[in-house]
């Protein structure tokens, strides 16, 4: 079923929760994170180094007291982005300086590691909530789909190849979009 991902927010959400995680937290979601992308067992301490730079980076999904899931972002500022394009961002230990600062807008958002499945996965509403708020609205959104099934999940939220030869996707957010203009007949 095709949904675009910012109307994901309207949508209900009954039994997952979502929170900025904090550091103590880190390491629990990296192991959740490692169950279903194998890569990231290595990739701890710049998941830390990421979070402490901008402490929006990394969500929790949680239902009642468990942790059960986990968003992971690059919050790119424009130096991040022309890098992104570039195909020049380290993923497993990105630089700091391609991050942007918090409080400040976001100029594109990486998705950088999604672990949802299941009801888990009314944390994506959440976070597409979330990530309508002043600083993010306008930020684009960017993915490498990891399988298949990553990449139906992208494809049916409205995520598109950057290059017609990439691996990169983009989610144009839907205030970046053209409007048709009405024309005086």
């Amino acid at each position: 079923m095709k949904r675009e991902f910012d109307e994901l927010q309207f949508l209900p959400v009954r039994r997952v929760s979502a929170t900025a995680a904090p550091l103590a937290e880190i390491p629990a979601l990296v192991r959740i994170a490692a169950q279903e992308i194998p890569s990231l067992a290595a990739a701890e301490a710049a998941v830390m180094r990421v979070q402490r730079k901008h402490p929006e980076s990394i969500w929790a999904f949680r239902r009642e007291d468990q942790t059960v899931g986990i968003y992971a972002m690059l919050l790119l500022n424009s130096r991040g982005l022309e890098q992104l394009l570039a195909g020049s961002i380290d993923f497993a230990n990105p630089a700091l300086e391609c991050l942007s600062e918090p409080g400040t807008p976001v100029t594109a958002i990486y998705k950088w590691a999604v672990v949802a499945r299941g009801t888990t996965a009314e944390g994506l509403h959440l976070m597409s909530k979330h990530l309508q708020g002043p600083l993010y609205a306008a930020a684009n959104l960017y993915a490498r789909a990891v399988g298949a099934a990553a990449q139906r999940l992208d494809f049916n939220l409205g995520f598109k190849p950057v290059r017609p030869d990439g691996d990169l996707l983009v989610y144009v957010r839907m205030c970046n979009r053209a409007r048709p203009r009405a024309f005086a007949a």
